[in-house]
């Protein structure tokens, strides 16, 4: 078990056995917050990275933690007392106001047991900002790690959450565009039904799919644990991925290894990037490690730490995914980060059609 995933057992058991009292917001920060934090990486007594009372001006209202990077706010953590109901609006509007006062693009609501994810500044209405939760005391071990390691200092600058919130947007859009062509059903669907059956008249067809139970769901870039729906109202799973077939896309970490192997980056590919008047090179080479003057390097942020410390003097925490640039095949200057988000979109909604009583087609 990782150090994290040792953690959450702690936190959860503790969840569990303080879950009929009334801990209140500060016990709750010391007994199941601020564990989890160091957990993640995060050094809780140092300032320039958990920032507690955290306020963007004087006169803002504080929120209580703000996780920072080169010591600026990345994410604002807000808690509530132990038990305590994350649902209600005034705790959800309070806390998109404090990030998005601040230009903070991501928070979290949390009372120590459950973690609901937002995203502050996209343009929709508070409960559509929502982008996943885990309750610990009611989620399996992978489940609630995988969630809350979004939370990780190395995810948080790798813009793990913005990559996901991307797949997570269209995946909606997508989906609702689809469930309204299904629910009337739409005359095109009928057609496009009637290419594959002719033999099948548009009433049938018609007939058929309002008898079917038409479930749409985002098989990429998330698994069933990045839930949508509150607590109250659990969300369906999304259908696991077939067993044989490629696993690295089911998963929430991206690789360069993963980019090369999809056909989007071709190896060796040059990368570069225009620093304080200096010009970097490095090389990304078939096994996805970063060759920075004749080092490789395991991933591109510790080849973009390596690189600028050659121009500071010092190494500093570095986004390689943005850091690094290269060229397409036309000829297109793009970051690293285009090729991530490029193979995190490349999954479709996938259609599972069911009879109403629930067995399998």
């Amino acid at each position: 078990m990782t150090a994290l995933g040792s953690a959450i057992e702690v936190i959860a058991a503790k969840a569990k056995r303080f879950g009929d009292r009334h801990l209140g917001e500060q016990n709750t920060k010391a007994s199941l917050i601020e564990p989890l934090l160091e957990a993640l990486g995060w050094d809780i007594r140092d300032p320039d990275e958990v920032h507690r009372e955290y306020r963007a001006k004087g006169r803002d209202k504080p929120v209580d933690y703000a996780l920072k990077l080169m010591r600026k706010p990345r994410l604002f953590l807000e808690a509530k007392g132990l038990g305590e109901s994350l649902g209600e609006r005034k705790w959800i509007t309070q806390v998109l106001g404090y990030a998005v006062v601040a230009g903070v693009e991501w928070c979290v609501l949390t009372d120590g047991d459950e973690y609901c994810f937002y995203n502050a500044t996209a343009p929709l209405d508070a409960d559509e900002k929502r982008f996943c939760s885990v309750r610990l005391s009611q989620a399996t071990a992978p489940e609630a790690e995988e969630i809350l390691g979004l939370l990780s200092r190395k995810n948080l600058e790798d813009n793990l959450l913005d990559v996901l919130w991307v797949g997570h947007f269209v995946d909606r859009r997508v989906k609702s565009a689809l469930t309204s062509l299904l629910s009337q059903p739409d005359k095109r669907v009928v057609e496009l039904v009637r290419k594959e059956v002719p033999k099948l008249s548009p009433r049938d067809i018609a007939d058929s799919i309002r008898r079917l139970d038409v479930r749409i769901e985002s098989a990429v870039p998330r698994r069933s644990a990045l839930k949508k729906s509150s607590s109250t109202k659990p969300a369906r799973s999304a259908p696991t991925a077939p067993s044989g077939k490629k696993g690295t896309r089911q998963q929430i970490g991206v690789q360069l290894a993963d980019l090369i192997s999809s056909g989007l980056l071709a190896t060796p590919l040059r990368l570069f990037c225009h620093y304080l008047d200096h010009d970097l090179e490095a090389t990304l080479r078939a096994d996805g490690t970063v060759e920075f003057q004749r080092q490789q390097y395991p991933s591109c942020s510790t080849a973009a730490e390596v690189a600028r410390g050659s121009v500071t003097g010092r190494r500093m925490n570095t986004n390689g995914w943005t850091f690094w640039k290269y060229k397409d095949p036309a000829g297109e200057v793009r970051e690293l980060d285009s090729a991530r988000k490029a193979f995190l979109q490349r999954g479709t909604p996938s259609l599972r059609l069911s009879k109403s009583t629930g067995a399998s087609a």
